[in-house]
């Protein structure tokens, strides 16, 4: 019986020596970051398309490899833009896009984002720009794991939805597609509930399938569309009659 105690407490002390090893931190090498994402999501691209909008931030996390700091520390961050350029994608010009070449680490912080804005510049209808971000060395930080992110991106033209419909709203265009959902999105705080039914199974871009046919949102909801949608493009049309959009004016029975 001695003979076991004794066995169960060797074995006790053996692995809790074990573990209190195990768990020990260097504090003396310098920490490390790293970019959050997977090899699946390590890049992404971005179309301007129906957004009314002239620039979206994309926000990529960054995280520490060590503990926190009771200071704030830097995050060095450089452009690599010809690293994946090919003849589909373009280097981005300075003017296509916003990255800082640093960020601050809060103290007593993991994790920070890094801002990436891409702008709406013109040339973008006709070019899809590429850039890569990659995060260097600095005095506070080493490298450690995911470095590098992937952003392209353009503002060439959707491609013309299958639900679209040309005998009231005209030949599509891009003009057409911002107003459409413009004017659908802001349904939401005008008919939340309804909204939320169309998205949840249509999508926010209406894209999800099937989305044609008796399908189309715009005939399973077509007095909905036609009032919140439709009614508010031709009152536009009506007020830029200059601009021949060709839409017209939608009936309610």
């Amino acid at each position: 019986m001695k003979k076991s105690i004794i066995y169960v407490i060797l074995t006790f002390l053996v692995f809790s020596c074990v573990n209190e090893d195990y768990l020990q931190y260097d504090t003396t090498q310098k920490d490390g970051v790293y970019l959050d994402y997977t090899a699946t999501t390590d890049s992404v691209f971005y179309n301007f398309g129906f957004e009314s909008i002239q620039q979206n931030t994309i926000n990529v996390i960054c995280k520490v490899m060590g503990v926190p700091k009771t200071f704030d520390r830097k995050i060095s961050i450089k452009m690599v833009n010809n690293r994946y350029s090919n003849s589909v994608f373009t280097p981005a010009k300075e003017s296509y896009y916003s990255v800082p070449n640093s960020v601050t680490l809060p103290k007593d912080s993991v994790r920070v984002m890094i801002p990436v804005t891409l702008k709406r510049d013109p040339e973008l209808e006709n070019t899809r720009a590429i850039i890569t971000l990659e995060l260097v060395k600095s005095d506070d930080f080493d490298i450690r794991g995911h470095s590098e992110y992937t952003i392209s991106f353009d503002d060439k033209l959707p491609a013309t939805p299958v639900w679209w419909t040309t005998y009231n709203m005209g030949a599509f265009t891009k003009l057409k597609g911002q107003l459409f959902f413009k004017y659908f999105w802001e349904m939401e705080a005008e008919d939340k509930g309804t909204y939320d039914i169309i998205v949840s199974r249509w999508g926010k871009t209406l894209s999800i399938t099937p989305n044609s046919g008796a399908s189309s949102p715009l005939t399973v909801y077509r007095v909905t569309f036609a009032k919140y949608v439709q009614q508010k493009m031709w009152e536009y049309s009506q007020a830029n009659p200059e601009l021949n959009l060709g839409i017209t004016k939608p009936t309610f029975l």
